[in-house]
This record gives structure tokens, C-alpha cells and sequence, in this order.
């Protein structure tokens, strides 16, 4: 019973995350396709560099987010990044849909909202799909492929798709403890490239398993 009422606490955080703020900038920090442990919660946290294009400035920032494995194949989490003039929140699930030995593959889905200090708010549907293989035992390689769709607010308001491969690395400093590298290459031109890098920590909940994750 109390593993079970803290999955739906957990599940309602990031919901209420979600929908209490309304869903321009797009994802960030992706990350790979291995999904949070079940019962583990996990903290992302990293600086990020984004290349403007079309002379557009480039800007540095952070991203953020808190997840909660609901099984060992679906999680859920917030998402948070801050720039100069530019704040976005919004959250998304993740489930796992193949694993064999030491691949994996994922989908994801969720959405964001970016709050403009200079221009029209936006809302954007999210979409991705990430590829990962484990090297070694402690480093894993990943690629994906993140679609937002997004709908700028106001009477000039239009819709904007942002399109990214997304290429990175996990590296496993302790059981607890990953160091992730990665980097956004748009395809478009309303998708600035970016890169970042920076840490994220697993945390047990009362039961989760305590053994090694990979």
C-alpha cells in the first residue's frame, strides 16, 4: 500500500507540474533511452549553450529535471530550463519499448510552456524517440530524434515545429551518480543547436531495489 501511494503521488507531482502551468524555447537535455529505475526518483541538472541562427544571439542557461520511475519500463518527469528572458516548464513520460542484451529503445511525449519577458508566450506539444547502447558497463551511447510543436501566442501568434537529432553520452560515475554529455543539432532554422553537460542523481524510495542498474 505505501509503495503504491507514493507511485501516485509521484505520478500526480508531475502531472499537477504539467497542467498547472500553461505548456519559446524548446527541449532540453533529452537524455538517453534507459528509463528511471522503478520506485527511483532522479535530478538532472546542467548548464546549456544555445547557437542562435540567422544572427539570432546565442544564450546561456540551465536545464533541469525530476522524474519518477513508475516501472521498470515508464517514467515520468517535470522539465524546467532558464535563459535570459526566457523560462520554460512543461513535463513528459517515457516508456520503453525494446531492450535486447544491451540495447534499448524508447518513445517519449509530453509538452512545455515558455514564458517570454519580451515577446508572446508559446505552448508545444513534445515528441521524441532515443536509441541507446551500453559500451561498457558503466558508459552508454545514445541518439534520438525530438519533434516540438508549438503554437506562439497573441494576435501574431503562429506555429513553429522545432526538429533535432540528438546525439549524447552517460557516463556512470557511481550507482548513484551519472555524469550526461549532449548535444542538440537542429534541423531546421526555428531549432538553435546546443550543447550541455551536467549530473544526475538516483534516488531510492522505501523498497526499490538497491542493486547496480546495469
Amino acid at each position: 500500500m505505501r509503495v503504491h501511494s507514493v507511485r501516485l503521488i509521484a505520478a500526480a507531482a508531475v502531472a499537477f507540474a504539467v497542467s498547472s502551468v500553461p505548456a519559446q524555447a524548446q527541449n532540453f537535455f533529452t537524455g538517453s533511452a534507459e528509463t528511471i529505475r522503478d520506485r527511483y526518483f532522479r535530478l538532472t541538472g546542467a548548464p546549456v549553450v544555445m547557437f542562435g541562427r540567422d544572427d539570432a544571439p546565442d544564450r546561456t542557461g540551465g536545464a533541469f529535471r525530476l522524474g519518477y520511475g513508475i516501472t521498470d519500463a515508464f517514467d515520468v518527469e517535470a522539465k524546467t530550463a532558464f535563459f535570459d528572458g526566457v523560462t520554460l516548464i512543461g513535463g513528459d513520460g517515457q516508456f520503453r519499448v525494446f531492450a535486447d542484451d544491451n540495447v534499448l529503445v524508447s518513445v517519449r511525449a509530453g509538452g512545455h510552456q515558455a514564458l517570454m519577458s519580451n515577446a508572446p508566450d508559446s505552448t508545444a506539444l513534445d515528441l521524441g524517440a532515443e536509441l541507446s547502447a551500453w559500451v561498457d558497463r558503466r558508459v552508454e551511447l545514445y541518439a534520438g530524434t525530438e519533434f516540438s510543436f508549438e503554437h506562439v501566442h497573441g494576435p501574431g501568434g503562429n506555429d513553429i515545429t522545432r526538429a533535432y537529432v540528438v546525439p549524447g553520452a552517460r557516463f556512470g560515475l557511481s550507482d548513484r551518480v551519472d555524469l550526461q554529455v549532449e548535444g542538440g543539432v537542429g534541423l531546421n532554422d526555428n531549432s538553435p543547436h546546443y550543447i550541455t553537460a551536467g549530473f544526475a542523481l538516483h534516488m531510492p524510495t522505501s523498497g526499490a531495489s538497491r542493486g547496480p542498474r546495469h
